[in-house]
């Protein structure tokens, strides 16, 4: 597991941003890093529009994604 993004050099972690769930009207945490998640609350599909992120270009995209999938499905 990452302690910290290894492609981020002096650059911040990612934020926090809150959206509203189109199901179920609650406010949701989506990172920044994110483009979507399943609300805690309902269960709907949470969607953002897509910015560019460290995950287009970083080359350790691929091994961050998997340890955000594996974190989430210890949940």
């Amino acid at each position: 597991m990452f302690t910290r993004c290894p492609g981020a050099g002096p650059f911040a972690e990612p934020l926090p941003e809150i959206f509203r769930c189109p199901h179920c009207g609650k406010d949701v945490e989506i990172f920044t890093n994110e483009p979507y998640l399943r609300c805690y609350h309902c269960g709907g599909l949470v969607t953002k529009e897509k910015r560019p992120s460290c995950f287009d270009w970083c080359k350790y995209a691929d091994k961050c994604r998997a340890e955000i999938d594996a974190q989430r499905s210890r949940r």
